[in-house]
């Protein structure tokens, strides 16, 4: 090297590097608040002789890639690197030192890249079109996924490994996601218009929850899910160097092929035949997660009672640092099923624990997605068929509110589906059984009726079931005393009849009514299970001005005026298709009542809903509470029993229009309560 080449490169590297090292300085570090110039000189000379030396010393790599004259590939890094430079920058720019620094850090970012001499590279194996979708997909979410957790993502370093990792993991999977999208559109799923009408309608759907939640600023607010201004610049710095990296990550998987060698795995495969029914769990999450944001507030404490729930308590008792005091024994193993999964959660969310429960919740509806998506593809061997169910149940009123709010129930109906689920597979062993029968007892005990009824209705033997009754209800004693021991005073006992006699505050015997009563208990049972739980009628709202606040009671029925919450105008027209979808289901199962090879299972769903039917003839005040109990069993009667015109185009068309106009409905629905409840929010 002549004197005059390491002259040249010496003093560019060491004037960029004080660029960088002064404009960081006067942005970031508090220049002017140290008081000696030596102070000041340490401040910025050391950080510039590093740089320098890190950029002097880079040089020759940088040379020789320069040197290959990719014109294209220079000219997309070196605007990312401005505009990540830019982002960074920009919301502090008051001086000309600010913009020489952006100027500056624009350049280390170029110089430094590490993924550079792969974009050539990739540019020539696989499409950049491809990887710039997937990596947009990723930096939306990301920065969806920042707005709502910026208070639990507390310093800059937190912020950047974050964004970066998501990103970068966000960009590979997106690139590997959107090319099996693109095949899908020739020869797949998606080669079906009324299949991309149904994948449209999701994005659509979360969309309009996100709008009507923001014209309530008392309850969403849209910097919940974007990134706020001041953490922007590095947020965006971040994802564009992720970017960039990822397709680094992509020739690597390819070239070692790591990719090929996923693709022989049995979690590969599982992905490859439920992509839709996946999608479909992740936008139920996601919809569900912006409903959640919106109703889970202080209020629910304070003054809003939203179908008698508890979701204010039970928040707490899932999500908070200290133990809250259950004090119902027909919960009896939440707080070491539930509340440990909770808890995990909260792990990565500093001490914003109230996130948790949001998140596990909504996740937990997806999840019920997803589940009746592979237990109808199952049954109908038809992908549109069980596409159609899976995307009902999750527009269900019952899932809409109950897969937000945080509560039990969404939990009780994931592990209802689950057991189903089993039963579908013929799954006989204890060991597998007893753990899931133990789930669904633990988390309201009533419903380990279903369980058994659809053992029953599915040959599972009269032995097998008495044993099998007896070893869950022992094992269920023995683990509620540990929890009793575990939690002191927190846990009552479903087996001690002062404990389960609370109960009795909401039971009356139809024995103990009169007719009329008795009329009138019958119209609610049935208008709750057959149709409140899927079509959302327009709910009661009881205002009662109490000291020291007016408070809000959201209802189905009210047991004072004995008025029923009803349809009105056009939420008739999802009334009465859901009324013909139900009543053409029960023709057809009488009708396929001995060829249908789905009739143990449709026979094991009937009986639990008549269990529900004749259980919340006694019990229960608000019924719409309890929907999430056997609105999957409805649904997935209906799937069962229509499934033999599955994969006819004409049925399928038919029931994506209800399902379009049941969307709707329902959307309006959550729309009504959030404007009900915003004023009383306001002043919580």
């Amino acid at each position: 090297m002549n004197i005059l080449h390491f002259l040249l490169r010496a003093g560019f590297s060491l004037l960029l590097a004080f660029i960088v090292s002064f404009s960081l300085a006067v942005n970031f570090f508090n220049y002017a608040s140290y008081k000696t110039n030596i102070d000041r000189a340490f401040l910025v000379l050391v950080p510039t002789l590093s740089i320098a030396y890190l950029l002097f010393e880079s040089f020759p790599t940088f040379w020789q890639w320069l040197g290959q004259k990719r014109l294209a590939v220079m000219g997309i890094l070196g605007a990312l690197a401005i505009i990540g430079a830019a982002a960074v920058v920009l919301p502090f720019a008051v001086s000309n030192v600010h913009y020489l620094g952006m100027a500056g850090l624009a350049l280390i970012l170029l110089l430094t890249l590490p993924a550079a001499p792969f974009v050539g590279q990739f540019r020539g194996k696989q499409s950049i079109g491809i990887y710039a979708c997937g990596f947009l997909l990723s930096f939306i979410f990301a920065n969806a996924a920042v707005g709502f957790l910026n208070t639990a993502i507390q310093s800059t370093f937190s912020l950047i490994l974050f964004t970066g990792s998501l990103v970068l993991a966000g960009s590979v999977a997106g690139y590997y996601l959107v090319s099996r999208t693109t095949r899908s559109f020739q020869n797949g799923f998606l080669n079906s218009p009324l299949n991309i009408i149904l994948c449209l309608t999701l994005p659509l759907l979360l969309s309009a929850v996100i709008y009507a939640g923001a014209q309530f600023p008392s309850m969403f607010l849209w910097e919940y899910i974007t990134v706020p201004a001041s953490r922007l610049g590095w947020f965006a710095a971040s994802s564009l160097s992720a970017g960039v990296l990822g397709i680094g990550v992509v020739n690597q998987f390819e070239s070692r092929r790591y990719y090929e060698k996923f693709k022989q795995t049995k979690f590969f495969q599982f992905i490859k035949e439920n992509l839709p029914g996946l999608y479909a769990g992740g936008m139920f999450f996601l919809i569900n997660l912006a409903i959640a944001r919106a109703l889970n507030h202080p209020a629910l404490n304070i003054n809003t009672v939203l179908f008698e729930s508890d979701a204010g308590p039970w928040m707490s008792i899932l999500g908070s640092p200290n133990e809250d005091v259950i004090n119902r024994s027909v919960h009896p193993l939440v707080l070491i099923t539930l509340r440990p999964l909770v808890r995990f959660v909260t792990v990565f969310l500093s001490d914003q624990w109230n996130l948790a429960p949001m998140l596990v919740v909504a996740a937990m509806s997806g999840l019920c997605v997803l589940m009746a998506w592979i237990f109808v593809k199952r049954a109908a061997q038809q992908s549109t068929y069980a596409f159609i169910f899976a995307l009902l149940l999750g527009t269900t009123t019952t899932h809409l509110v109950f897969g937000s709010l945080t509560d039990t129930y969404i939990f009780g109906s994931t592990s209802l589906i689950f057991f189903l689920l089993l039963i579908q597979a013929k799954e006989n062993r204890f060991s597998v059984l007893v753990p899931a029968g133990l789930l669904v007892f633990g988390i309201t005990v009533t419903n380990i009726a279903q369980s058994v009824i659809g053992l029953f209705f599915n040959k599972f033997g009269f032995k097998q079931l008495v044993r099998y009754c007896v070893v869950v209800i022992a094992t269920a004693v023995a683990l509620t005393v540990f929890t009793s021991a575990l939690y002191p005073n927190r846990q009552t006992f479903f087996f001690v009849p002062g404990d389960i006699a609370f109960e009795g505050n909401f039971v009356k015997p139809v024995y103990a009514s009169p007719a009329e009563r008795l009329l009138e208990r019958f119209k609610m049972v049935s208008r709750t299970m057959l149709l409140y739980g899927v079509t959302a009628p327009k709910p009661l709202e009881i205002v009662a001005n109490k000291p020291p606040r007016p408070t809000i009671d959201l209802k189905t029925f009210d047991a004072r005026t004995h008025i029923f919450a009803s349809y009105k105008g056009l939420a008739n027209i999802p009334l009465a298709l859901w009324l013909a979808l139900l009543a053409g289901s029960f023709l057809f199962f009488v009708k396929g009542w001995r060829s249908s090879p789905h009739l143990p299972l449709m026979s094991g769903l009937l009986g639990s809903l008549a269990f529900n039917f004749l259980l919340h003839m006694n019990y229960g005040t608000e019924l719409f509470l309890y929907t999430p109990f056997w609105t999957y069993a409805l649904v997935l009667f209906v799937a069962l029993a229509f499934a033999e015109l599955a994969g006819k185009k004409w049925f399928e068309s038919m029931l994506t229009i209800y399902l379009v106009i049941l969307m709707i409905n329902n959307f309006w629905f959550i729309f009504t309560i959030l404007r009900a409840l915003a004023p009383f929010y306001a002043t919580a």
